[in-house]
């Protein structure tokens, strides 16, 4: 594999699953490093090998951008620097300038969530009904003693 095939994979294998921005960097990365250690007198397929399957470089590369960002939970980017570390440890200082808040609820939670706000509603209403039994009791009772004491059916 040639490093521009190694790049074209690594870039393809990043494609969609992390910021177009993010993507240019490391590969910029990467473009650099090979560059700088064959000319340290490594060959290049020494050095493409050393790093390993690009697939596998870009998995690792999305899946710390997925941590860095908290994607599975709560995370605030409020125009503030971040700090991203490449493979050689080295950090870069960039910008954030979009204002990004997420919260994802998982499924369970969001299910518990929903019975206990059922189970509060049909205790309440089942409150009140409890609070005015006796008294619609009485004036069911009222009405019906009425209408047999005056002989009213209710029809006309």
């Amino acid at each position: 594999m040639r490093q521009e095939e190694f790049l074209q994979s690594f870039q393809e294998a990043l494609a969609g699953k992390v910021s177009d921005t993010i993507i240019q960097e490391n590969v910029k990365y990467y473009r650099d490093y090979i560059s700088n250690e064959i000319r340290s007198g490594k060959t290049e397929d020494t050095v493409l090998q050393s790093l390993g399957d690009p697939r596998l470089l870009a998995k690792t590369i999305e899946e710390s951008h997925k941590f860095a960002n908290g994607d599975d939970s709560y995370t605030s980017d409020n125009g503030g620097w971040s700090f991203q570390g490449n493979r050689a440890g080295q950090k870069t200082q960039t910008q954030n300038t979009d204002v990004k808040k997420t919260f994802k609820i998982q499924g369970w939670l969001a299910l518990v969530s929903v019975v206990v706000v059922l189970i509060a509603v049909v205790s309440l209403v089942f409150s009140v009904l409890s609070f005015f039994a006796p008294v619609i009791l009485v004036a069911v009772v009222g009405l019906l003693v009425y209408r047999v004491i005056t002989g009213d059916s209710g029809r006309n």
